[in-house]
């Protein structure tokens, strides 16, 4: 079997990591906060395949942001994007963006 291959099948059942970055506009990070954290309880509630779900601010810079999330494999990931939680705080949480999100998507090995 090609490395290619064992590295497709692991993409279905290994865990998966994502870093998600956001920086809010001027005088919007502390409601930022606010609804990131409560998006962050409702998806470590309510989630079986979220490993974890952690929320950072950037030391020095309160206007960045980065969410550290651990899946416990691709269909869990997928299945996070279609929560009803997910789909009622994106919009209120990307109102407050400076810039567009940026997202790493890491395979566990």
């Amino acid at each position: 079997m090609a490395d290619g291959e064992r590295f497709g099948a692991r993409t279905k059942t290994g865990g998966v990591c994502v870093v998600l970055r956001a920086e809010t506009k001027a005088g919007q990070d502390e409601r930022f906060a606010a609804l990131l954290s409560d998006l962050a309880y409702s998806v470590r509630a309510e989630e079986t395949g979220c490993r974890s779900y952690v929320v950072t601010r950037e030391i020095g810079a309160r206007e960045r942001f980065a969410v550290h999330a651990r899946f416990a494999d691709w269909n869990s990931f997928e299945r996070h994007a279609e929560t009803p939680h997910m789909d009622s705080a994106l919009p209120r949480l990307t109102a407050h963006l400076a810039s567009p999100w940026t997202m790493e998507i890491f395979m566990e090995v």
